[in-house]
């Protein structure tokens, strides 16, 4: 569950500037790459994944969009439940090419997490997961009104706490950032949705 909700919150549609007007191609393959994972998370058509994959590597031609395509590629790795290549792939790229600072960090125990409980290893899961988070955190401290920040460190604590104290968990945000109210309360919404479908 939690492996859709954080794809879900990295790929959707962004807007992508054209940087220079001979690279246009690439910003277009960038963008049909996010709409080939946003449809494969509608539709678990596995043909959107496969274009996905194609469009995105294309995008990573044009060096100054790897900000903008770093995060959908890992997203392809989570997909496909492919731990130990997202892994390995997440070691690889330099923090600072993330869009975010958090991010590398966040992946990288992200997929630890998702390896132990694979090996049912459920403390040094739960001990992962709590790095991912904490990392997230310290962010938000710095950018508490950062959407992607929110629904990732929210999307986290759904996968590690039970229902009613992830949601007091977000009225404590909003009581602590006021301004952050309309964002949570989205993210409630979606999270909602999410939960509701992963009991059907």
């Amino acid at each position: 569950m939690l492996v859709l909700v954080l794809c879900a919150g990295c790929t959707k549609k962004e807007q992508v500037k054209r940087v220079h007007p001979k690279h246009t191609v690439y910003e277009m393959y960038l963008q049909r790459g996010i709409n080939s994972l946003n449809n494969f998370n509608a539709t678990h058509d596995s043909t959107q994944l496969l274009a996905a994959e194609h469009y995105i590597d294309s995008a990573f031609r044009q060096k100054n969009l790897f900000k903008f395509a770093v995060v959908p590629k890992v997203s392809i790795f989570l997909y496909r439940a492919q731990m130990n290549e997202g892994r390995r792939y997440v070691e690889g790229v330099d923090a600072a090419l993330f869009p975010r600072s958090y991010l590398k960090e966040m992946y990288a125990n992200f997929f630890d997490a998702l390896i132990f409980n694979k090996a049912q290893d459920y403390p040094q899961r739960d001990e992962s997961l709590k790095k991912a988070i904490a990392c997230v955190a310290d962010y938000l401290e710095i950018h508490p009104k950062d959407k992607d920040g929110i629904s990732d460190f929210f999307s986290l604590k759904m996968y590690s706490e039970p229902r009613e104290k992830l949601f007091v968990d977000m009225e404590a945000y909003i009581k602590k950032h006021p301004d952050s109210k309309v964002i949570v309360d989205d993210l409630k919404q979606s999270l909602t949705g999410v939960m509701r479908k992963s009991k059907q």
